[in-house]
């Protein structure tokens, strides 16, 4: 329940930003940002169309740890606009299991990542899955992931074919309103694969719609986060809800080393393991046992 303030230090994302990253970061669209439908909108988010599955800021060297969203206004005039999350290391791991060589394709390529508009002209050029250095292990430590914001392909002619036919089947796997018959139509996969991986985004992405007062936080190195269409429908909103007439969410990121920074030294001042699952900012292990034995040895 946290509270509707929309501007200044003291919005719940900047205050809870800081207490978890110390300071805010990317400030690309200001400290805090608003997401809100808008006539001269120059950025998909800011419009009331669906938005698929996808990592912020990718077109950066290091992506934003964690994003926090505040929901301020989501009135029941608003018909859709449900948030979507789906943990794309996961889906990376399976994806290796159901389709290896696309998989491998996707570690082989590499995409380009693009903002460019008045004040901005950012680009970032990286696989979409990368791997550890370590060959015998080759844990996957990294995915991005940002449909909206890819620019033009800078890989040799042979690799298009293939690269195309990988991408299809990994963002079906992802974006549970792509259609499997049509993906295998159209991208020449086979229909029975298609349907695994459509099934996968369907069983594994989380759906909700955010009331007045909530707030999501999500590893955006490692989630993707999406949006359902949304669009006013007749009908006035409830007088009871204390809220405008359209939806309106505030945002903030946290960088993600500066944020398990705190949390690490949390565990060692207070003598604690904990095993964390990668974080997907590209290093093998955030804690390693090692590291964890020494601290534990030292005290």
């Amino acid at each position: 329940n946290a509270p509707g303030i929309t501007q200044g230090e003291n919005t719940p994302v900047s205050v809870l930003g800081k207490m978890i990253g110390g300071t805010l970061s990317h400030p690309l669209y200001g400290a805090i940002f608003h997401v809100q439908s808008s006539p001269n909108a120059n950025n998909v988010a800011f419009t009331p169309v669906e938005l698929c599955p996808h990592q912020d800021l990718a077109y950066y060297e290091s992506k934003p740890g964690f994003q926090f969203l505040h929901c301020v206004s989501n009135p029941s005039s608003i018909q859709g606009g449900e948030s979507i999350l789906i943990d794309v290391m996961a889906a990376a791991y399976t994806f290796r299991t159901l389709a290896p060589n696309f998989f491998a394709t996707l570690t082989q390529c590499n995409a380009t990542f693009v903002k460019e508009r008045d004040g901005a002209l950012l680009t970032y050029t990286r696989p979409h899955i990368e791997l550890s250095t370590t060959p015998q292990k080759a844990e996957i430590v990294s995915v991005h992931w940002s449909p909206p914001f890819e620019g033009p392909l800078h890989i040799p002619s042979s690799q298009v074919y293939q690269y195309y036919k990988a991408y299809a089947a990994f963002e079906l796997m992802l974006d549970s309103a792509k259609c499997p018959i049509k993906c295998s139509q159209n991208a020449n996969i086979d229909l029975d694969l298609a349907r695994m991986l459509s099934k996968y985004a369907k069983e594994y992405t989380w759906e909700y719609r955010l009331r007045p007062g909530e707030i999501i936080i999500f590893n955006n190195t490692r989630m993707l986060h999406g949006r359902r269409a949304f669009q006013t429908v007749n009908g006035s909103v409830n007088e009871e809800e204390d809220v405008n007439d359209s939806r309106h969410l505030v945002g903030a990121y946290t960088n993600i080393d500066d944020s398990f920074n705190r949390y690490r030294i949390l565990l060692k001042e207070r003598n604690l393991q904990r095993m964390v699952p990668n974080i997907g900012n590209g290093t093998s292990s955030l804690l390693p046992p090692c590291m964890m034995e020494s601290n534990s040895d030292m005290k």
